[in-house]
């Protein structure tokens, strides 16, 4: 206790070690409970990095350090991303006492469930406000300790591998124990891969990340006599120092990632894949051929690996799109309904009911809108849910500014513009980023690209 009492300005180092391993491990055991896509989990792993932001905070006080927050030059962004939750509590507020003429404008359906509030579901508003609050949380302690070079790599290597146990969770699950699940029974895309996971494409998503980040930890390590090296030679120097490992385990997340029959999720991998490689190129020079061997590599493994699976599934993506089209004409006419003001964040499913009409099948019940926009729209209104995209576009912009400035990480910076290109494109047909674990795994990604190296570091050459 005397000890704890007693840190100095260099016992922060290790505190920031530490509280990075914590991160990272967070964010890959957010993958086992169903994606963490339940309220009870989304409640847990935000106390939890509540207390982790806590106990940093007071870290920093015991240890009179001098450094300012990592986060601060952020403060205009994490501003706006605040107005988010703090909206949905509005909407969660029951405005009658404030506004004694208040009337939102709602189909007859819903009015008994809202009650004198904006969300149509008060109560989970409320929560998915808290989700929130974590997400914002995590993503300012990532910044936090992204401060040196050897620890990003470490952060890096912890979330690359920990996606890779997901992987071959998927692929043991799917073709030795018979097509389980961890938890529970396996009801629904029987014959898929969706390890821990519920849904096959919020799955591939997260498979996406890791071959994305991979591709980027493929050479960040400078090695002897590397520099000078060209051609084929250079190519195998980059599997030493554990090179290997890390192709095997993207081969691994590859081969998950195509037994997920995702066609979506294998579209959005490979343009998100092929940006952080021409990235790549743009940064060493494109006199190194590594990194077109590699992308030349991961395309014969997917067409090797193509399936007969995916091969049906796209047969069939003419009448899943006509389904597709007429659930988002549907929610456009909720979002013209009531455009400034929404449904209520996480009030999506309930709101819709009033609103879906054939073609649509009336027996399936549709709990999200398989848009992240649209869906944002429908549920915050045009305005406070255009926040989030923009925020991401932001993100990217700061990102292609640490790549030329070369006062960040680059690897690290390829790999979030890879993962906001994966994100933002399978958002639009689909909603993996709706899910916790990806959510964490992409702000893990975006926090490590976006933050600043620390000024007392030696500068390192772009790597």
């Amino acid at each position: 206790m005397v000890r704890f009492l007693r840190f100095t300005p260099i016992d922060f180092a290790v505190w920031n070690d530490r509280f990075a391993g914590v991160l990272m491990t967070l964010a890959v055991l957010t993958a086992l409970p169903f994606a963490s896509n339940r309220p009870l989990w989304w409640l847990i792993w935000t106390v939890a990095i509540a207390g982790l932001a806590c106990l940093y905070q007071l870290l920093v006080w015991r240890c009179r350090t001098k450094a300012a927050a990592r986060a601060r030059p952020f403060a205009g962004l994490f501003a706006l991303a605040a107005l988010v939750p703090a909206f949905a509590l509005v909407q969660a507020s029951d405005l009658r006492g404030l506004l004694p003429h208040f009337a939102p404008k709602m189909p007859a359906d819903l009015h008994d469930l809202a009650g004198g509030s904006l969300s149509v579901v008060p109560e989970a508003s409320q929560i998915g406000a808290l989700r929130f609050c974590g997400y914002l949380l995590f993503l300012a302690l990532v910044i936090e300790v992204s401060t040196r070079r050897g620890r990003v790599e470490w952060m890096s290597r912890i979330l690359f591998f920990g996606i890779t146990l997901q992987a071959i969770w998927a692929l043991v699950a799917l073709n030795l124990l018979g097509d389980v699940t961890l938890f529970a029974k396996k009801t629904a895309y029987l014959g898929m891969a969706t390890g821990s996971f519920v849904n096959r494409n919020a799955l591939a998503c997260f498979l996406g990340f890791g071959l994305i980040l991979g591709a980027a930890l493929l050479g960040t390590r400078a090695l002897p006599g590397q520099q000078a090296a060209r051609g084929l030679r250079a190519v195998f120097m980059q599997f030493r120092g554990g090179g290997a490992v890390i192709a095997v385990g993207m081969l691994l997340q590859a081969l998950a990632l195509v037994a997920t029959q995702s066609r979506l999720g294998l579209l959005a991998t490979i343009v998100g894949l092929t940006m952080a490689v021409l990235l790549r190129l743009r940064l060493r020079g494109w006199r190194h051929g590594f990194w077109p061997l590699l992308a030349l590599g991961v395309a014969l493994i997917f067409g090797l690996l193509w399936g007969q699976g995916v091969a049906e599934r796209l047969l069939l993506t003419q009448s899943d799109g006509a389904t597709r089209l007429a659930l988002y004409r549907q929610i456009l006419t909720m979002i013209q309904m009531r455009p400034l003001t929404g449904f209520g964040f996480d009030g999506f499913a309930p709101a819709f009911e009033a609103f879906r009409a054939p073609p649509l099948n009336l027996a399936v019940s549709y709990g999200h809108g398989h848009n992240t926009y649209l869906t944002l729209w429908a549920e915050l209104g045009v305005l406070v849910g255009s926040l989030p995209p923009l925020l991401c576009l932001a993100a990217g912009v700061i990102c292609l500014r640490r790549l030329r400035q070369g006062d960040g990480f680059s690897a690290n910076a390829v790999a979030a513009i890879g993962a906001l290109v994966l994100a933002g494109l399978q958002s639009a047909a689909d909603f993996s980023l709706e899910i916790p674990a990806n959510t964490y795994v992409f702000l893990a990604m975006l926090g490590m690209g976006a933050a600043q190296r620390s000024s007392g570091t030696r500068a390192q050459p772009l790597a």
